[in-house]
């Protein structure tokens, strides 16, 4: 320990518009708190101010400004280079290693990564991969560059069991640890946050909600011949068959959508339109906040990995629309894959008949889904007693288990900053 207290820097996307980023963020520093009271934590964002407001008091962090002004590409820069040289460990929270427009450093974090990896090596700062989830690599160098950077790992945490197998399968031959995904042990807010948030957007709580996702995000991960080239016809095809599964179930449900992301907000709303339905912005509620209100959903149908991570956490039994292959890994570890639409083989039928066939056999859904789901909430929550049993053993607060590992669920009241 370089201090007279654990000092950690959490790599990952910190800025607050990706929802599942967000409640990975909020995760981390829970759990980790939990275990070492009084770590400090510096966590480089493009939007430092996000991070002092909503939880600069609530946990010891130290906000990173590393907007291109402070000489910054992502998180490739001086401060997040100052930051690593005070701590003692740095960790890779979330799903940043992957190799889409692998040489745009705007869009890219692993092309960041491999050169933060000598400076952890220089300045002593142990590098971690948390929690994390990896892939796809389309090039060579895409690979190469993943090998290098989880290889040279001293610690490896994956969050699913794909990402092992990727790993491996570019090379990476040391120890990895199964974990899972830091978002599901998020803490939630309450019940009267639900009931708040319900009464502004005018979603009636007395009728039984279905959740959906979408993102406009269909181009860029799937290959061309999976791609939905039109958006505008991508959500009509969506509309089109949830209005048919409400008429299919007599009208039972309204539609509730979730937008995870700002650049989601218009295809989300557009969907609200055409199904008659809500929506529910994270760029209005944290990721608490969306979760309570996810907690009153009978069926979720999701599209955006993390929307299908927060809202099975909550107990909501899920559909997954496939626009990545993430989100067909996650409907597999499942064992529910007869729920996972590809997104080039949905028809405005076929979909209505998946949601059908999901909204009457809810409740067996949730009895399938929540075992597995309960157990990766015990493996997320593993992850900090593995890290700080290997870093700070003296340190740790004592405890045998978290609040988590000992099965409870995330049912406390969290205050907005």
């Amino acid at each position: 320990m370089k201090g007279s207290h654990p000092r950690i820097t959490l790599l990952g996307n910190n800025s607050g518009r990706n929802l599942g980023d967000a409640a990975i963020l909020s995760s981390i520093l829970e759990d980790l708190t939990k275990h070492l009271p009084d770590a400090e934590f510096y966590c480089p964002s493009v939007k430092p101010k996000w991070v002092e407001q909503h939880y600069g008091k609530q946990y010891n962090v130290k906000s990173i400004d590393v907007m291109p002004w402070t000489g910054s590409i992502r998180l490739l820069g001086i401060p997040t280079f100052r930051a690593m040289a005070k701590s003692d460990a740095a960790l890779i929270c979330d799903g940043i290693i992957f190799g889409i427009k692998l040489f745009n450093p705007a869009f890219n974090y692993l092309i960041t990564l491999i050169f933060l990896m000598p400076w952890a090596k220089f300045c002593g700062c142990k590098m971690v991969c948390y929690n994390t989830g990896i892939g796809p690599f389309p090039g060579f160098f895409s690979k190469l560059f993943a090998k290098w950077v989880v290889g040279g790992c001293d610690l490896v945490l994956m969050r699913e069991k794909d990402s092992i197998a990727l790993a491996r399968a570019v090379g990476v031959t040391g120890p990895i640890e199964l974990t899972g995904d830091s978002a599901f042990i998020n803490p939630v807010s309450g019940d009267d946050r639900a009931v708040a948030i319900a009464a502004k957007l005018g979603i009636d709580l007395a009728k039984p909600m279905l959740g959906v996702n979408v993102t406009s995000y269909i181009d860029t991960w799937l290959d061309k011949d999976s791609r939905v080239s039109e958006r505008e016809r991508f959500v009509d095809t969506i509309a089109k068959g949830l209005n048919q599964a409400k008429a299919a179930t007599n009208n039972e449900f309204q539609v509730v959508v979730f937008s995870t992301h700002p650049m989601d907000e218009a295809v989300c709303e557009e969907l609200a339109r055409k199904t008659n339905g809500k929506v529910v912005n994270n760029s209005d509620y944290l990721s608490h906040d969306i979760q309570a209100v996810m907690r009153r959903c009978e069926l979720f149908v999701g599209m955006r990995f993390h929307s299908l991570i927060l809202a099975s956490a909550v107990g909501a039994p899920i559909l997954g629309l496939n626009y990545a292959p993430k989100v067909r890994s996650y409907l597999r570890l499942l064992e529910c894959s007869d729920y996972c639409l590809e997104l080039a083989e949905v028809t405005p039928e076929r979909l209505a008949q998946t949601v059908t066939r999901g909204w009457e056999n809810r409740a067996a859904l949730k009895q399938a889904q929540q075992p597995i789901i309960e157990t990766l909430k015990r493996g997320a929550a593993r992850a900090a007693e593995i890290f700080c049993d290997r870093y700070y053993p003296s340190r740790r607060k004592s405890q045998a288990h978290s609040e988590y590992a000992n099965g409870a669920s995330a049912e406390r009241r969290v205050a907005k900053g």
